[in-house]
């Protein structure tokens, strides 16, 4: 919506800036927002443009927006406010020229009451409020959102675009799909990482389709017995906690095999196209290395 909204406005040839708010940590949120000079702060061996430069003549998109500490959400109304920002450690203030999209799961007027989000600048983000209906909603709208979410997972870990059966199509539109489009993707990203050949199969999904109380009924005993060990270390984000393990996991094994990829993928029982796909999906720097096609694995 927000690219459609901006493709359509008359700052189409500007930049559209993506952010989501709820990914920063709060004592980065001024800087990644307003830019730094050099010295600013530990860290900063250069001055560095923020999100609002990045955006300059185009759109700013602020994804989560509800987000936002209450400190922070005072510095964006100004910022709104005054068409201008002043970057951490500079003196000097520089005129902001963006057109401000935002969007959140969360209630907003709901959040002003309960003094959690600003009045202020509800009133001043408000102006066009479009409600997107939920996934489970807009079935029809499934098939085209899986073919493009298809094509940039392709593009984006050199691979062919794969193909999505009829009757896996029937499985996702089954799935609640209450996380809406990041679920979809996250489910199409494991499609594609466990799936052999260009086909996605219907059979991966069947713990992802599975309602979460059935799940919890079937299995009373290993999740009582996991309990306790994983009290002691819930990640705060457990999709960049699982990909740094993954990550250390391939790395560790592409060393031991001389980044011979058909090797690694051997050892750890992934096809060539899977441990590929994981190395484009992860960033993993490696070399070139010998290979043999997946058909003569």
């Amino acid at each position: 919506v927000a690219r459609a909204l901006h493709a359509n406005s008359h700052r189409f040839a500007g930049p559209l800036v993506a952010v989501n708010c709820s990914a920063i940590p709060e004592n980065l949120l001024e800087a990644e927002f307003f830019g730094a000079k050099k010295g600013s702060y530990t860290g900063a061996s250069q001055d560095r443009d923020g999100f609002f430069q990045a955006a300059q003549g185009g759109s700013l998109f602020l994804d989560e927006i509800g987000d936002l500490p209450l400190a922070m959400q005072s510095k964006l109304l100004r910022a709104i406010q005054e068409r201008c920002v002043r970057a951490v450690g500079s003196a000097v203030e520089e005129p902001a020229d963006v057109r401000i999209i935002s969007a959140t799961h969360r209630d907003l007027a709901a959040d002003v009451q309960a003094g959690r989000f600003r009045q202020d600048l509800y009133y001043r983000l408000n102006v066009i409020d479009i409600v997107i209906p939920p996934l489970r909603e807009r079935l029809d709208d499934l098939p085209a959102l899986c073919e493009t979410l298809l094509a940039r997972i392709a593009a984006e870990s050199g691979i062919e675009v794969p193909r999505l059966s009829p009757s896996m199509l029937e499985q996702i539109c089954l799935t609640p799909l209450r996380g809406n489009v990041r679920e979809l993707e996250n489910l199409l990203h494991r499609a594609v990482a466990l799936s052999e050949g260009n086909d996605l199969q219907v059979d991966i999904l069947s713990e992802q389709t599975m309602p979460a109380p059935l799940r919890a009924v079937a299995e009373p005993t290993r999740a009582a017995e996991a309990a306790p060990a994983l009290a002691a270390g819930i990640p705060s984000d457990l999709q960049s906690h699982l990909d740094k393990q993954e990550r250390e996991i391939l790395v560790q094994t592409l060393r031991e095999t001389g980044f011979n990829r058909t090797a690694a993928a051997a050892r750890l029982g992934l096809s060539l196209r899977q441990i590929r796909y994981r190395i484009a999906r992860l960033n993993i720097d490696a070399p070139p290395g010998p290979e043999v096609p997946d058909d003569a694995l």
